[in-house]
Protein backbone atom coordinates (compact mmCIF):
# COMPACT_ATOMS: atom_id res chain seq x y z
CA UNK A 1 0.00 0.00 0.00
CA UNK A 2 1.17 3.36 -0.95
CA UNK A 3 1.79 5.12 2.00
CA UNK A 4 1.34 9.14 2.83
CA UNK A 5 5.11 9.98 1.92
CA UNK A 6 4.43 8.42 -0.99
CA UNK A 7 1.44 10.40 -2.10
CA UNK A 8 2.87 13.87 -1.18
CA UNK A 9 6.29 13.26 -2.92
CA UNK A 10 3.81 12.25 -6.21
CA UNK A 11 2.05 15.70 -5.65
CA UNK A 12 5.34 17.26 -6.39
CA UNK A 13 8.29 18.88 -3.55
CA UNK A 14 8.33 22.15 -3.79
CA UNK A 15 12.23 23.93 -3.25
CA UNK A 16 12.10 27.47 -2.33
CA UNK A 17 15.39 29.77 -1.00
CA UNK A 18 14.89 31.13 2.18
CA UNK A 19 16.65 34.86 2.54
CA UNK A 20 17.43 37.71 4.21
CA UNK A 21 19.29 41.61 4.05
CA UNK A 22 22.14 40.45 1.63
CA UNK A 23 22.47 36.82 2.85
CA UNK A 24 21.55 33.80 1.54
CA UNK A 25 20.49 30.84 3.18
CA UNK A 26 20.68 27.36 1.93
CA UNK A 27 17.73 25.55 0.23
CA UNK A 28 14.90 24.00 1.56
CA UNK A 29 12.94 20.95 -0.10
CA UNK A 30 9.98 20.31 1.52
CA UNK A 31 8.58 16.49 1.54
CA UNK A 32 5.35 16.84 2.87
CA UNK A 33 2.94 19.36 4.52
CA UNK A 34 -1.09 18.69 6.39
CA UNK A 35 -3.41 21.44 8.73
CA UNK A 36 -5.47 19.98 11.62
CA UNK A 37 -8.03 21.87 13.25
CA UNK A 38 -8.62 22.25 16.64
CA UNK A 39 -11.22 24.28 18.31
CA UNK A 40 -13.87 24.29 20.62
CA UNK A 41 -16.82 21.64 21.08
CA UNK A 42 -19.73 23.70 22.05
CA UNK A 43 -22.60 20.89 21.89
CA UNK A 44 -20.57 18.79 24.21
CA UNK A 45 -20.81 19.19 28.44
CA UNK A 46 -17.16 21.53 29.06
CA UNK A 47 -16.78 22.35 25.77
CA UNK A 48 -13.84 20.01 25.00
CA UNK A 49 -11.48 20.44 22.17
CA UNK A 50 -12.31 18.80 19.14
CA UNK A 51 -10.01 18.38 16.11
CA UNK A 52 -9.85 17.52 12.13
CA UNK A 53 -7.16 16.58 9.99
CA UNK A 54 -6.87 18.03 6.39
CA UNK A 55 -5.70 16.79 3.21
CA UNK A 56 -2.45 16.33 2.59
CA UNK A 57 -0.82 19.71 0.77
CA UNK A 58 -0.57 19.82 -2.72
CA UNK A 59 2.88 21.00 -2.95
CA UNK A 60 2.81 22.72 -6.22
CA UNK A 61 0.68 25.28 -5.14
CA UNK A 62 2.14 28.78 -4.78
CA UNK A 63 0.06 29.27 -1.70
CA UNK A 64 1.78 26.43 0.24
CA UNK A 65 5.10 27.38 -1.25
CA UNK A 66 4.72 30.64 -0.22
CA UNK A 67 3.20 29.92 3.25
CA UNK A 68 6.18 27.18 3.89
CA UNK A 69 8.71 30.07 2.94
CA UNK A 70 7.71 32.80 5.47
CA UNK A 71 7.10 30.40 7.86
CA UNK A 72 10.49 28.73 8.19
CA UNK A 73 11.61 32.30 7.65
CA UNK A 74 9.81 33.84 10.94
CA UNK A 75 10.52 31.17 12.84
CA UNK A 76 14.27 31.43 12.14
CA UNK A 77 14.39 34.60 13.09
CA UNK A 78 12.22 34.39 16.52
CA UNK A 79 13.94 33.87 19.91
CA UNK A 80 13.30 30.51 21.10
CA UNK A 81 14.62 27.80 23.71
CA UNK A 82 16.60 25.06 22.88
CA UNK A 83 16.48 21.23 24.31
CA UNK A 84 16.10 17.60 24.23
CA UNK A 85 14.30 14.60 25.54
CA UNK A 86 15.63 13.76 28.70
CA UNK A 87 14.75 10.64 31.34
CA UNK A 88 11.60 9.02 30.96
CA UNK A 89 9.57 10.28 27.51
CA UNK A 90 6.73 12.48 29.03
CA UNK A 91 4.55 11.27 25.80
CA UNK A 92 4.43 9.38 22.41
CA UNK A 93 6.08 11.98 20.60
CA UNK A 94 9.77 10.39 20.38
CA UNK A 95 7.90 6.99 19.66
CA UNK A 96 6.01 8.97 16.63
CA UNK A 97 9.30 10.20 15.40
CA UNK A 98 11.54 7.23 15.12
CA UNK A 99 8.08 5.21 13.88
CA UNK A 100 7.93 8.12 10.85
CA UNK A 101 12.00 8.35 10.37
CA UNK A 102 12.25 4.19 10.24
CA UNK A 103 9.42 4.63 7.28
CA UNK A 104 6.62 2.32 9.79
CA UNK A 105 4.01 5.41 9.58
CA UNK A 106 3.49 7.81 7.14
CA UNK A 107 3.61 11.28 7.60
CA UNK A 108 -0.48 11.26 7.34
CA UNK A 109 -0.48 9.01 10.63
CA UNK A 110 2.47 10.94 12.30
CA UNK A 111 0.02 14.02 12.26
CA UNK A 112 -2.86 12.07 13.46
CA UNK A 113 -0.78 10.85 16.37
CA UNK A 114 0.78 13.80 17.28
CA UNK A 115 -3.16 15.27 17.38
CA UNK A 116 -3.87 12.57 19.95
CA UNK A 117 -1.24 14.12 22.22
CA UNK A 118 -2.13 17.23 21.88
CA UNK A 119 -5.96 17.22 21.98
CA UNK A 120 -5.40 15.06 25.32
CA UNK A 121 -3.26 17.75 26.92
CA UNK A 122 -5.37 20.37 25.71
CA UNK A 123 -8.69 18.64 27.66
CA UNK A 124 -6.35 18.55 30.31
CA UNK A 125 -8.65 20.41 33.29
CA UNK A 126 -6.18 23.25 33.44
CA UNK A 127 -6.07 24.18 29.63
CA UNK A 128 -9.23 25.52 30.58
CA UNK A 129 -8.71 29.10 28.83
CA UNK A 130 -6.11 27.54 25.77
CA UNK A 131 -7.82 28.66 22.64
CA UNK A 132 -8.09 26.72 19.45
CA UNK A 133 -6.62 26.96 16.46
CA UNK A 134 -4.68 25.17 13.25
CA UNK A 135 -1.65 23.50 13.07
CA UNK A 136 0.49 23.01 10.58
CA UNK A 137 2.85 19.83 9.97
CA UNK A 138 5.89 20.67 7.78
CA UNK A 139 8.54 18.23 6.97
CA UNK A 140 11.45 19.62 4.77
CA UNK A 141 14.78 18.53 4.24
CA UNK A 142 18.52 20.05 2.58
CA UNK A 143 17.40 18.81 -1.13
CA UNK A 144 20.17 16.61 -2.74
CA UNK A 145 21.98 15.83 0.55
CA UNK A 146 21.57 11.62 0.98
CA UNK A 147 22.29 11.47 4.89
CA UNK A 148 19.94 14.57 5.65
CA UNK A 149 16.52 12.97 7.48
CA UNK A 150 14.92 16.72 7.62
CA UNK A 151 13.38 18.86 10.15
CA UNK A 152 9.92 19.30 11.44
CA UNK A 153 8.01 21.68 12.14
CA UNK A 154 4.69 22.45 14.12
CA UNK A 155 3.41 25.85 14.14
CA UNK A 156 -0.07 26.65 15.94
CA UNK A 157 -1.69 29.63 13.89
CA UNK A 158 -5.08 31.89 15.19
CA UNK A 159 -7.76 30.72 13.10
CA UNK A 160 -8.51 35.12 12.39
CA UNK A 161 -4.62 35.71 10.88
CA UNK A 162 -3.18 36.33 7.81
CA UNK A 163 -3.33 32.76 7.68
CA UNK A 164 -6.08 31.24 5.83
CA UNK A 165 -7.25 27.40 4.76
CA UNK A 166 -9.96 26.07 2.45
CA UNK A 167 -12.21 23.55 3.21
CA UNK A 168 -9.87 20.78 2.98
CA UNK A 169 -7.27 22.79 5.48
CA UNK A 170 -5.37 23.32 2.00
CA UNK A 171 -3.86 26.88 2.11
CA UNK A 172 -4.93 29.82 0.13
CA UNK A 173 -3.51 32.85 -1.25
CA UNK A 174 -1.91 34.56 1.92
CA UNK A 175 -0.91 38.32 2.76
CA UNK A 176 2.40 38.99 4.48
CA UNK A 177 2.55 36.61 7.37
CA UNK A 178 2.72 38.64 11.35
CA UNK A 179 5.45 37.66 13.39
CA UNK A 180 2.89 37.44 15.93
CA UNK A 181 -0.06 35.36 14.42
CA UNK A 182 2.99 32.09 15.14
CA UNK A 183 1.34 31.24 18.70
CA UNK A 184 3.52 28.48 18.89
CA UNK A 185 5.97 26.35 17.03
CA UNK A 186 8.07 23.82 17.42
CA UNK A 187 10.89 22.52 15.21
CA UNK A 188 12.48 19.07 16.00
CA UNK A 189 16.22 18.08 14.10
CA UNK A 190 15.09 14.91 12.95
CA UNK A 191 18.50 14.10 11.19
CA UNK A 192 20.07 14.95 14.92
CA UNK A 193 17.27 13.16 16.87
CA UNK A 194 18.19 9.64 14.67
CA UNK A 195 21.76 9.98 15.90
CA UNK A 196 21.30 11.01 19.49
CA UNK A 197 17.99 9.75 20.77
CA UNK A 198 18.14 8.05 23.80
CA UNK A 199 21.05 9.72 24.80
CA UNK A 200 21.44 12.77 26.89
CA UNK A 201 24.60 14.31 25.85
CA UNK A 202 23.59 17.31 25.38
CA UNK A 203 22.89 17.73 22.10
CA UNK A 204 19.92 19.87 21.01
CA UNK A 205 17.73 18.77 18.06
CA UNK A 206 14.09 20.70 19.84
CA UNK A 207 13.98 23.96 19.02
CA UNK A 208 10.74 26.26 20.35
CA UNK A 209 9.46 29.32 20.66
CA UNK A 210 8.14 31.08 23.76
CA UNK A 211 4.99 32.29 22.19
CA UNK A 212 2.49 34.69 23.79
CA UNK A 213 -0.21 31.98 23.79
CA UNK A 214 0.65 29.12 26.75
CA UNK A 215 3.39 28.12 25.52
CA UNK A 216 4.43 25.67 28.17
CA UNK A 217 1.05 23.66 26.70
CA UNK A 218 2.69 23.40 22.98
CA UNK A 219 6.09 21.81 25.48
CA UNK A 220 4.13 19.90 27.57
CA UNK A 221 1.94 18.14 24.27
CA UNK A 222 5.16 17.52 22.39
CA UNK A 223 6.42 15.47 24.96
CA UNK A 224 9.62 18.18 25.76
CA UNK A 225 11.47 18.15 29.36
CA UNK A 226 11.80 21.65 30.27
CA UNK A 227 15.84 20.63 30.20
CA UNK A 228 17.82 23.36 29.12
CA UNK A 229 21.21 23.76 28.56
CA UNK A 230 22.47 27.02 29.93
CA UNK A 231 25.99 26.50 29.02
CA UNK A 232 25.71 25.97 25.56
CA UNK A 233 23.74 29.43 25.62
CA UNK A 234 27.00 31.44 26.78
CA UNK A 235 28.99 29.69 24.80
CA UNK A 236 26.97 30.44 21.57
CA UNK A 237 25.94 33.83 23.13
CA UNK A 238 29.49 34.89 22.89
CA UNK A 239 30.57 33.38 19.50
CA UNK A 240 27.76 35.03 18.02
CA UNK A 241 29.12 38.52 19.67
CA UNK A 242 32.15 37.31 17.71
CA UNK A 243 30.04 36.73 14.25
CA UNK A 244 27.84 39.47 14.71
CA UNK A 245 31.45 41.99 15.25
CA UNK A 246 32.74 40.18 11.83
CA UNK A 247 29.90 40.62 9.60
CA UNK A 248 29.50 44.54 10.27
CA UNK A 249 33.13 44.64 10.05
CA UNK A 250 33.74 46.23 13.88
CA UNK A 251 37.16 46.95 14.90
CA UNK A 252 38.73 44.64 17.59
CA UNK A 253 38.22 47.25 20.26
CA UNK A 254 34.27 47.72 19.49
CA UNK A 255 33.97 43.96 19.42
CA UNK A 256 36.15 43.50 22.88
CA UNK A 257 33.57 46.50 24.22
CA UNK A 258 30.92 44.22 23.18
CA UNK A 259 31.66 41.52 24.96
CA UNK A 260 32.70 42.89 27.65
CA UNK A 261 29.99 44.48 28.42
CA UNK A 262 27.61 41.18 28.28
CA UNK A 263 30.20 39.93 30.34
CA UNK A 264 29.97 42.64 33.32
CA UNK A 265 25.92 42.20 32.63
CA UNK A 266 26.13 38.42 32.88
CA UNK A 267 28.57 38.81 35.76
CA UNK A 268 26.27 40.66 38.15
CA UNK A 269 23.24 37.97 37.20
CA UNK A 270 25.17 35.03 37.78
CA UNK A 271 22.86 32.48 38.18
CA UNK A 272 19.80 34.81 37.64
CA UNK A 273 17.72 34.36 34.61
CA UNK A 274 18.41 36.85 31.68
CA UNK A 275 16.62 37.13 28.60
CA UNK A 276 18.16 37.33 25.07
CA UNK A 277 16.54 40.78 24.74
CA UNK A 278 18.67 41.71 27.97
CA UNK A 279 21.42 40.77 26.00
CA UNK A 280 20.23 43.10 22.87
CA UNK A 281 19.97 45.95 24.99
CA UNK A 282 23.41 45.74 26.37
CA UNK A 283 24.94 45.32 22.95
CA UNK A 284 22.74 48.12 21.84
CA UNK A 285 24.73 50.31 24.39
CA UNK A 286 27.78 49.58 23.28
CA UNK A 287 27.38 50.59 19.84
CA UNK A 288 28.37 53.84 18.75
CA UNK A 289 24.83 56.17 18.37
CA UNK A 290 23.29 55.74 15.15
CA UNK A 291 25.11 52.64 14.53
CA UNK A 292 23.20 50.68 11.26
CA UNK A 293 23.76 47.35 13.01
CA UNK A 294 21.63 48.91 16.63
CA UNK A 295 18.99 46.99 17.43
CA UNK A 296 19.80 43.84 15.29
CA UNK A 297 21.90 41.41 17.37
CA UNK A 298 19.13 38.90 18.73
CA UNK A 299 17.57 38.47 15.05
CA UNK A 300 21.59 38.03 13.86
CA UNK A 301 21.97 35.26 16.19
CA UNK A 302 18.94 33.65 15.64
CA UNK A 303 19.08 33.94 12.05
CA UNK A 304 22.33 32.55 11.96
CA UNK A 305 21.59 29.66 13.61
CA UNK A 306 23.34 30.42 16.69
CA UNK A 307 21.34 28.00 19.79
CA UNK A 308 20.77 30.69 22.61
CA UNK A 309 17.64 30.47 24.65
CA UNK A 310 15.33 32.58 24.73
CA UNK A 311 16.01 32.90 28.90
CA UNK A 312 18.88 31.43 30.19
CA UNK A 313 21.13 31.60 33.73
CA UNK A 314 24.92 32.03 33.63
CA UNK A 315 26.98 30.13 35.93
CA UNK A 316 30.65 31.37 37.01
CA UNK A 317 32.11 28.75 35.01
CA UNK A 318 29.80 28.94 32.05
CA UNK A 319 30.87 32.86 32.16
CA UNK A 320 34.19 32.13 32.10
CA UNK A 321 34.26 29.74 29.19
CA UNK A 322 32.57 31.90 27.07
CA UNK A 323 35.53 34.51 27.28
CA UNK A 324 37.96 32.36 26.95
CA UNK A 325 40.16 30.42 24.04
CA UNK A 326 41.78 27.11 25.15
CA UNK A 327 45.17 26.61 23.76
CA UNK A 328 46.75 23.19 23.15
CA UNK A 329 50.03 22.01 21.74
CA UNK A 330 50.18 19.54 18.84
CA UNK A 331 51.99 16.98 21.34
CA UNK A 332 49.56 18.42 24.48
CA UNK A 333 52.69 19.37 26.13
CA UNK A 334 50.69 22.13 27.38
CA UNK A 335 46.90 23.31 27.50
CA UNK A 336 46.39 26.75 28.56
CA UNK A 337 42.59 29.20 28.99
CA UNK A 338 43.15 32.72 28.27
CA UNK A 339 40.63 35.14 28.01
CA UNK A 340 39.79 36.70 25.11
CA UNK A 341 40.63 39.93 26.29
CA UNK A 342 43.45 39.52 28.01
CA UNK A 343 45.45 38.82 24.75
CA UNK A 344 47.27 41.28 22.53
CA UNK A 345 50.19 41.46 20.91
CA UNK A 346 53.59 42.71 21.99
CA UNK A 347 53.70 46.37 22.85
CA UNK A 348 50.42 46.40 23.88
CA UNK A 349 49.11 46.51 27.68
CA UNK A 350 47.20 43.54 27.61
CA UNK A 351 48.91 40.95 30.65
CA UNK A 352 49.03 38.02 28.21
CA UNK A 353 51.12 38.89 24.56
CA UNK A 354 51.77 37.18 21.14
CA UNK A 355 54.91 37.79 18.95
CA UNK A 356 54.08 39.36 15.48
CA UNK A 357 54.06 36.21 13.96
CA UNK A 358 52.08 34.14 16.34
CA UNK A 359 54.09 31.86 17.37
CA UNK A 360 54.74 32.28 20.96
CA UNK A 361 52.43 33.30 23.80
CA UNK A 362 54.21 34.98 26.63
CA UNK A 363 52.07 34.55 29.94
CA UNK A 364 52.86 36.74 33.16
CA UNK A 365 53.56 34.10 35.87
CA UNK A 366 52.49 35.26 39.83
CA UNK A 367 55.55 34.80 42.61
CA UNK A 368 53.53 31.11 43.47
CA UNK A 369 53.75 29.85 40.00
CA UNK A 370 57.38 31.04 39.68
CA UNK A 371 58.96 29.43 42.19
CA UNK A 372 57.00 25.83 40.84
CA UNK A 373 58.55 26.90 38.24
CA UNK A 374 61.95 27.01 39.76
CA UNK A 375 61.61 23.91 41.58
CA UNK A 376 61.31 21.94 37.85
CA UNK A 377 63.54 24.08 36.40
CA UNK A 378 66.55 25.41 38.47
CA UNK A 379 67.62 28.85 37.98
CA UNK A 380 68.79 29.44 34.60
CA UNK A 381 72.35 29.46 35.77
CA UNK A 382 71.68 26.17 37.13
CA UNK A 383 70.50 24.47 33.78
CA UNK A 384 73.33 26.06 31.84
CA UNK A 385 75.62 23.91 34.20
CA UNK A 386 73.67 20.82 34.10
CA UNK A 387 73.79 21.26 30.18
CA UNK A 388 77.82 21.41 29.94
Amino acid sequence: MMNDLTVANEAGAVEGVVADAGAAHAEFEVVAAITASMERDTDLVGNPFKSELGNLWNLNSKAAHDFIGQIEKKFRRKNKFHSYFSGVPSNTTPVNLEKYISKDIGFQKLAEAQMSVIMYVANSNERGTLQGGNLVFIHYKTPGDLDDVGRLMIVMVDKKSAFEFDKTLQPKALQPIDTDALRQAAMFDLTLFSIVYPKNDGATYLHFIEGRSKSDFFKTALGCDNTIPNKESVSNLFEAIKSFAQHHQLKPALQEKLTQGVYDFLDKHIGKQVSLDDIQHIVDKQMPDGHKAVGSFSEFANDQGFQINDFFEATRASLNNGVSVKIDDVERNYSVSVKSGSLGYEGSDKPVLVDKNLTYLMIPLSAADREKIRVIVGDEDSADENIS
